[in-house]
C-alpha cells in the first residue's frame, strides 16, 4: 500500500516538480538578477507592425479618434529610454504600419520568418501590434516560429500620445518579460495590462477597456509588476522543451510557400441561417471551413455539397468557453479553440496534408496540448 501510494505521488507531482525547478532556474535570469550579477544584458528585438500602440491622436484626449500605425517602433522604444535600456540591449525592426486586421496570411508568413531570423542572434523578440487580431497573430506565431526563445506580443487600447495611454507601460513590461527569458519554451505569449496570457488561450473581450484580453476558461499565466514577474503556470508544451523536434509543430514555413497557403474560412451559425455562404466559400476555392457553432439545417445541407468538392470541415464553439467534440463522421473537432484560431490551425494543416485523420490528430495534439 505504501509503495503504491509512493508511485502515485511521484507520477502526480513529477511534472509539477520539474516546472518548479525550472522556474527557480529561470528566476535567476530576470533583468534585475542579470543587472545585479553584472552580466551582459539580454538582447531583445522589438518588431513594429503598427496598430493602436503606434497610433497618434490630434489631441491628448483623442482616446478613440486617432490614426493607427503613425509612429515608428524605433521612436516608441526611444521614448522609453533610459529605463528600457536598463532591462536589455534593445534593437528594433519595422515590419509595417497597418492595423492588425489589414495584414494578410502571406504577411503573417513573412513575420514568422522575420521573428525566427531575429532569434538567431537575439535572446527574445517583442512584437508590437494592433489588438483586433492580436490573438490570431499570437497563435500563428505560436504554431510556426521554430525557436523556443521568448516571443511576447503587446499593443494598446489607446494611442501612444494621449493622457493615460497604456502603450508605454505595455511595451516596457513586454520587454521586461522577454528579457527575463522566463517564457522560454512557452511558445508565444501576450503581455497586456500587466497580465501574461498563452497565445492559444487569450481572446479580446472588449473594444474599449484596457483589460480587454482575457483567457475565459483558464485565466492568465502570470503578471508583470514594477520589478516583479510572477508566473503561476505554464503552457503544456513546456514538457517537450528538451526535445526540439517534438516541441516544434509540424508547420515549418521554410517548406511552405507564402503564396501557396490554402484558403480556410469561418461560417458563423445562427437560427435559420441560409447555406449560401457555405456554397459561396466552396465555389470561391476554400479548402477548409470552420463552423462557429452548430450549423443550421440549411448550412448543414450546403456543407454536404462542399465536402463532395473536397472541403474539410471543422466544428468549433462560437461562445467564449467550452469545447466542441464533433459527433459527425468526417468533421474535425476543434476542442476549445476559438473559430479564428481553429481556422489558422486548419489552413496550416491543409498546407501539409490532405488526410483528415492526420489533421484531427494535430488539432488534438497541438490545438489542445495537455499535461
Amino acid at each position: 500500500m505504501e509503495k503504491t501510494f509512493d508511485r502515485m505521488w511521484r507520477r502526480r507531482t513529477g511534472a509539477a516538480l520539474v516546472l518548479a525547478l525550472t522556474a527557480a532556474t529561470w528566476s535567476a535570469g530576470t533583468p534585475q538578477a542579470v543587472a545585479e550579477k553584472g552580466a551582459a544584458k539580454p538582447k531583445v528585438v522589438v518588431i513594429g507592425t503598427g496598430g493602436t500602440i503606434a497610433g497618434e491622436a490630434e489631441s491628448r484626449v483623442g482616446f478613440e479618434s486617432y490614426k493607427p500605425g503613425r509612429l515608428p517602433v524605433a521612436d516608441l522604444v526611444k521614448s522609453l529610454q533610459p529605463e528600457v535600456g536598463g532591462l536589455a540591449e534593445v534593437s528594433t525592426a519595422e515590419f509595417g504600419g497597418k492595423g492588425s486586421s489589414e495584414y494578410t496570411i502571406a504577411e503573417f508568413h513573412d513575420l514568422s520568418r522575420l521573428v525566427d531570423e531575429k532569434l538567431k542572434t537575439a535572446d527574445a523578440v517583442v512584437v508590437a501590434t494592433g489588438t483586433q487580431t492580436m490573438e490570431e497573430l499570437a497563435y500563428w506565431l505560436d504554431l510556426t516560429v521554430r525557436s523556443p526563445k521568448p516571443v511576447v506580443l503587446t499593443g494598446s487600447m489607446r494611442p501612444w500620445n494621449v493622457i493615460g495611454g497604456d502603450g508605454p507601460a505595455n511595451l516596457y513590461k513586454a520587454v521586461s518579460l522577454a528579457a527575463s527569458k522566463r517564457t522560454h519554451c512557452f511558445g508565444s505569449v501576450v503581455l497586456f495590462n500587466d497580465e501574461i496570457f498563452a497565445a492559444r488561450e487569450v481572446t479580446k473581450s472588449s473594444t474599449l477597456r484596457l483589460d480587454t484580453f482575457q483567457a475565459p476558461e483558464v485565466g492568465q499565466l502570470g503578471s508583470v509588476d514594477e520589478k516583479r514577474i510572477q508566473l503561476l503556470r505554464a503552457p503544456a508544451r513546456v514538457q517537450r522543451c528538451g526535445k526540439p523536434e517534438s516541441w516544434r509543430t509540424p508547420f515549418d514555413l521554410a517548406g511552405i510557400k507564402r503564396d501557396a497557403l490554402p484558403r480556410a474560412e469561418i461560417v458563423y451559425t445562427y437560427g435559420n441561417a441560409g447555406g449560401e455562404a457555405v456554397t459561396a466559400f466552396a465555389e470561391a476555392g476554400a479548402k477548409g471551413l470552420v463552423f462557429a457553432g452548430t450549423p443550421s439545417p440549411g448550412q448543414f445541407e450546403a456543407a454536404q455539397g462542399a465536402v463532395k468538392k473536397g472541403v474539410k470541415l471543422v466544428a468549433a464553439n462560437r461562445n467564449n468557453a467550452g469545447a466542441v467534440h464533433a459527433a459527425v463522421p468526417g468533421v474535425i473537432s476543434a476542442g476549445d479553440l476559438s473559430p479564428q484560431k481553429a481556422r489558422l490551425l486548419l489552413l496550416l494543416s491543409l498546407a501539409s496534408t490532405d488526410d483528415p485523420k492526420k489533421i484531427q490528430s494535430w488539432f488534438t495534439g497541438y490545438g489542445t496540448p495537455q499535461f
